[in-house]
């Protein structure tokens, strides 16, 4: 067991607050992490998802650009179905359109369109013959009905998966041309030149397409009917037949080893996939951006051969349907902002990532779950260990600028590298950390600090207030039920403004004293005085209490000295408002005084009582204008810093002439061996006299121009003047 005052040391500093706050990190940071093993489980439609958190806010992070120009989109759009005039379209058009597209030069056409069924026995022989005969690589789709989350793969759904599904596979006779154009295992005579490769989607659980599945089990592997273990996505497929031309039928294939995809060593880099074999997309093409372009092409004009050579040769023909009415071919993407993207573009959004731009394929980079983890766990830690140490305004700061910096380094990287970093769950990191941290010290710890602010905050400048608020035993510390000790008192009041007010407005009087408060309180926390009290016109303040300061009674004369030095910035701003200038004395005692809370049970005030604030306050009443008096002891105190001058015929009752002397501060210098500077009194009191002759001008010319024998004087005087046209002369 800790001793008690070594417990108390601990309790006081830093140590066991710190110690709270790095095991609220440990906690959060687990807990962070295990909602980020959710979330990957949910998306990828794995088991163990049991709770469904999907917030993404690294889709922002994605910037769109020009698509690769060797990508054309040809849409079966609303245009085309009406100028073909038949819908479903008839398979005759997608024959013509194909042989167009190859004589015109085109390298690859890829259909994402689906012909899982017979239409028409003529039509379906024509497009067949197009497929057999054409010397270009031809695409076709081959979607599941549904698919399933395998190892290293996505599985369609078939006759033998639970749930069960149906066949998408497009009619034999359009890539095999055997005889038998049954459902027998097989082909024996393949088309040279058709591919079948997947165009299905897997949505994340907020229904976004983040990742393409890079390897489909299609659904006749399962059921039997064909040979093929694996097919690839439309893009990729499309991709390599591009890549390798004429030798696409023996060229290299798409590999998968320990989530990293090969495709021979075409990629200086591995394509990196989730356990499911799905690779997030690289969203540079926003949604109908194709078709704001050149790189767009509607189906019938294709099918009419309305188009030029030159806007298809050499390039990657995608064809599918476009934005068309009654087909629900669209989804959701990072790159949308809510805006739907036709299937064929996010296709050759894939296709797009894929092909050299034009150095090497830009792939993404999902963040790695340790890296992950280490991240929020030092973003914790930090910002625990901050929060702990610092003020809860200076640790929001700071936890924002964290959440900033961050956030900025993730963006930087993703841009330049094409990392796709998990901002969302260091994000709640940071923020939870923060907030747990600061409810447990507002909860446990500061309550003796908001004891202190409340009770110093009307008489101390916030720094002050803040460094008592450190003070290990809090209010009880710093009260003790009233000290006695040594302080220098200082009176200021105005001169005259009894008499002055009562000729003035009452809104007038308020502002004028309002102003005079707060020019010269601001004075006094800058010397790091106590305002002890207002009463009227008249400002009482000490020094060395409740902080102790050596040199409290110099502290007290510097302050004098400042708050006559710059009275005619509070001058310049009376005049200014219309208000009449002030004159103030000082009085400045340094003796013995009870200091704490004092007063009735109900209302309690930080105060300080004795003969020597008696004796300050007589000063301050005997004071001239813009002139400092002060007592014997603070005279010993300041010696060496300020030159006085004995003020005679002064004698305050029940004092000793003799032993009792009062003293006019002349000059003040910064060291002992410094030069002297003399009292601003004289400057002062002219600067007083200018600007009451210039208030003494503004108010007669007032009276004069209301050809009124009343002097007005302050905001009514303005407000005549102002009102008045000006005189010609």
């Amino acid at each position: 067991m800790i001793a008690a005052p070594l417990g108390r040391h601990l309790r006081y500093w830093y140590t066991y607050r710190t110690a709270v706050a790095v095991l609220i990190a440990l906690v959060l940071t687990g807990a962070m992490y295990w909602l980020y093993t959710q979330q990957v489980a949910c998306d990828a439609h794995q088991g163990g998802c049991e709770v469904n958190v999907a917030v993404h806010p690294e889709d922002r992070l994605f910037s769109q650009s020009k698509p690769n120009s060797d990508i054309v989109v040809v849409g079966l759009d609303d245009e085309s179905v009406s100028r073909i005039g038949n819908f479903p379209v008839p398979r005759e058009v997608y024959a013509r359109a194909l042989r167009n597209l190859a004589a015109a030069g085109a390298s690859v056409v890829a259909f994402d369109v689906s012909f899982p069924d017979v239409r028409d026995p003529a039509t379906d022989a024509d497009f067949a013959t197009a497929l057999r005969d054409s010397n270009i690589p031809v695409i076709l789709s081959y979607p599941g009905e549904e698919t399933l989350a395998g190892d290293g793969l996505v599985q369609q759904t078939s006759s033998r998966t639970i749930p069960a599904g149906i066949d998408q596979m497009p009619l034999k006779q359009f890539w095999c041309g055997d005889q038998n154009q049954g459902s027998s295992p097989g082909c024996q005579n393949p088309y040279r030149n058709v591919i079948l490769a997947s165009t299905d989607v897997v949505t994340d659980s907020d229904g976004v397409v983040r990742r393409m599945p890079m390897f489909v089990e299609p659904a006749c592997y399962r059921a039997g009917t064909c040979n093929a273990r694996i097919i690839n996505p439309l893009g990729f497929a499309a991709y390599r037949a591009y890549e390798l031309g004429s030798d696409f039928t023996s060229g290299p294939t798409l590999q998968e080893v320990d989530g990293a995809a090969t495709f021979g060593t075409a990629w200086p880099r591995p394509l990196q996939v989730d356990g499911t074999g799905a690779a997030l997309i690289d969203y540079e093409i926003g949604p109908r951006t194709f078709k704001n372009t050149s790189q767009y092409l509607s189906l019938a004009d294709v099918y009419i051969g309305s188009f030029y050579s030159s806007q298809v040769t050499g390039k990657v023909i995608l064809i599918g349907a476009y934005n068309l009415t009654g087909v629900h071919d669209d989804f959701l993407t990072p790159a949308g902002n809510g805006a739907l993207m036709p299937g064929v573009e996010l296709h050759a959004n894939v296709l797009n990532m894929l092909l050299p731009p034009p150095a090497q394929p830009r792939f993404l980079v999902p963040e790695a779950p340790p890296a992950l983890l280490l991240i929020m766990l030092a973003l914790a830690l930090a910002t625990a260990i901050g929060v702990s140490r610092v003020t809860v305004l200076w640790g929001f700061a700071g936890t924002a600028g964290v959440i900033v910096l961050f956030t900025l380094a993730m963006s930087g990287l993703s841009v330049f590298n094409g990392w796709v970093p998990d901002l969302f769950h260091p994000w709640l990191a940071i923020a939870l950390t923060y907030s747990s941290v600061t409810a447990y010290r507002f909860l446990y710890e500061d309550r003796e600090k908001r004891k202190v602010t409340a009770l110093f905050g009307h008489y101390l400048k916030p720094e002050i207030v803040a460094e008592l608020a450190k003070t290990r035993g809090g209010v009880d510390d710093i009260l003790r039920g009233g000290q006695r000790r040594d302080i220098s008192l200082m009176f200021v009041d105005i001169r005259g403004f009894t008499q002055m007010s009562e000729s003035m407005a009452a809104g007038d009087v308020t502002e004028v004293v309002q102003m005079y408060l707060d020019h010269l309180s601001g004075i006094i926390f800058t010397w790091d005085g106590t305002v002890d009290k207002y009463v009227g016109d008249e400002i009482m303040a000490f020094w060395n209490a409740p902080r102790l300061q050596e040199n409290h009674a110099l502290l007290a004369i510097r302050c004098a000295y400042d708050c006559i030095n710059r009275a005619p910035e509070l001058q310049e701003k009376l005049l200014a408002k219309g208000l009449p200038p002030i004159r103030w004395g000082i009085g400045i005692n340094t003796g013995p005084a009870v200091v704490g809370n004092m007063g009735s049970r109900s209302r309690l005030q930080y105060t300080a009582l004795g003969d020597s604030v008696n004796t300050a306050a007589r000063f301050c009443s005997h004071a001239p204008p813009f002139q400092v008096l002060i007592g014997q002891m603070t005279y010993e105190m300041c010696r060496d810093y300020i030159a006085v001058d004995l003020v005679p015929g002064v004698q305050l009752k029940g004092k000793s002439a003799e032993t009792f002397r009062i003293y006019e501060v002349t000059a003040i210098r910064e060291a002992p061996d410094a030069p002297w500077v003399q009292f601003p009194t004289q400057m002062a009191t002219q600067t007083h006299h200018a600007f009451t002759a210039q208030y003494t001008q503004q108010t007669v010319l007032a009276a004069a121009e209301t050809d009124s024998s009343e002097i007005v004087v302050g905001a009514e005087a303005r407000e005549i003047l102002a009102h008045q046209p000006k005189s010609p002369n």
